[in-house]
């Protein structure tokens, strides 16, 4: 099997121009949540010509596969292929290979919308299996690619790709961003919207109406002065944390009093503070407020759907009840040279959907968390590299390869 390391070391660094412009197209076409069509087909034509087995269903979910003989475990890669919006990010279809030193970070990146979250993982994920292609390493268990639409929008590429096509594994590795480490799991998401209503009236005489604006600033200001300071922490999961990242106001005109004001809290929860404790505590602050201010009317909306039943919506691989955590831990230090941390994610990824139906779920990528939706988003060309590398190694190590 060292032989066989060492072909991958040799085969990647040859293959390394080839795979910095496979990242490079990919990034090149655009893919906001919804319109993922370009993407996908950029990645299902590289596929194909790497050896692979492709099938992609009507959201433009990939789902690739290299067959093994048979006997072994199989190994899913799941990444996603949509991204954020462009916002302020110059360029952000460029693609370009550049300094990485305008973002404070060592060596040649690849810079543009998705890089770090997720196409560089993705792009790796391909050129792993056309690695293993070009060798001709006989893996004994499936190597599988799910390459998902609409993540960011909740996970409907996912969700589809297990429902409806069954496309699974028994192990999977998400590829979000780790900054090369391995992460077990993350914080459960859950959102609320709050509407508060008062009375619209002419901006010219305001004390004729009650601004349900002013009352919803209230509210907000009482939610970070009472609620937040008292969030749990968790050994694990680390803090629950509640920001408030949507405001509208209605009637949505410049001389009118507004009548209604909504604005959506988005809560990255752990255990210790379930959906059920987000809205208790709402409704207890919200409460404590009617009591000083009769006029003070607002109501927290149900839970979104992608809450749905479950109080935690987040997941942890216990490394004590999975030995594959040390499995892959172990592989992933043959290639980088030295042991990956293990850590939690701070955001929510679509690894929940697997880990909820008993399957263990690890996660490792390239690119940083910090950079992750903004306009610096890149990769490094080296951990790119690195990626698939580490993702090769692992379908010989968690698939068995004769």
């Amino acid at each position: 099997m060292a032989q066989v390391l060492e072909a991958i070391y040799e085969t990647v660094e040859r293959r390394r121009g080839e795979a910095a412009s496979f990242l490079q197209d990919l990034i090149r076409a655009s893919s906001p949540s919804g319109h993922e069509e370009e993407a996908a087909g950029v990645l299902s034509e590289k596929m194909r010509a790497l050896g692979f087995e492709v099938r992609v269903d009507g959201l433009h979910d990939v789902m690739a596969t290299i067959r093994g003989t048979g006997g072994g475990r199989s190994l899913l890669l799941n990444g996603h292929i949509d991204h954020v919006p462009a916002g302020d990010m110059a360029d952000p279809y460029s693609g370009r290979l550049m300094d990485g030193g305008a973002f404070g970070v060592d060596g040649r990146i690849v810079y543009g919308r998705g890089a770090s979250d997720m196409k560089g993982a993705v792009a790796a994920m391909a050129m792993a299996g056309g690695v293993l292609s070009e060798l001709g390493v006989e893996l004994e268990g499936d190597f599988k690619v799910a390459a998902v639409a609409q993540e960011e929008v909740g996970g409907a590429g996912t969700k589809a790709t297990i429902d409806e096509a069954r496309f699974l594994g028994d192990v999977v590795v998400v590829g979000e961003a780790t900054n090369m480490d391995v992460a077990l799991g993350h914080r459960g998401h859950a959102r609320v919207d709050i509407v508060v209503r008062g009375r619209s009236c002419h901006a010219s005489a305001p004390e004729r109406g009650v601004n349900a604006l002013y009352k919803a600033a209230d509210l907000m200001a009482r939610i970070r002065a009472d609620l937040l300071p008292r969030l749990p922490d968790h050994p694990v999961f680390g803090k629950t944390t509640i920001a408030v990242t949507r405001i509208s106001a209605k009637p949505d005109v410049a001389n009118v009093v507004p009548g209604e004001c909504r604005f959506h809290i988005d809560c990255r929860n752990n255990p210790d503070f379930p959906a059920e404790a987000l809205r208790s505590s709402l409704e207890e602050i919200i409460g404590s407020m009617r009591d000083e201010d009769p006029e003070m009317d607002a109501s927290v909306l149900s839970p979104s759907p992608a809450v749905g039943s479950r109080g935690f919506t987040g997941f942890y691989t216990d490394p004590e009840e999975h030995p594959v955590v040390a499995e892959a831990r172990g592989a992933i230090a043959d290639v980088l040279g030295h042991e990956p941390e293990l850590k939690t994610w701070r955001f929510s990824t679509d690894g929940r959907f697997y880990s909820w139906l008993g399957i263990p779920v690890l996660g490792f990528g390239p690119g940083e968390e910090r950079f992750a939706h903004t306009h610096e988003d890149h990769v490094r060309v080296e951990d790119y590299l690195d990626s698939v590398k580490a993702y090769a190694w692992l379908a010989c190590k968690i698939c068995g390869a004769k």
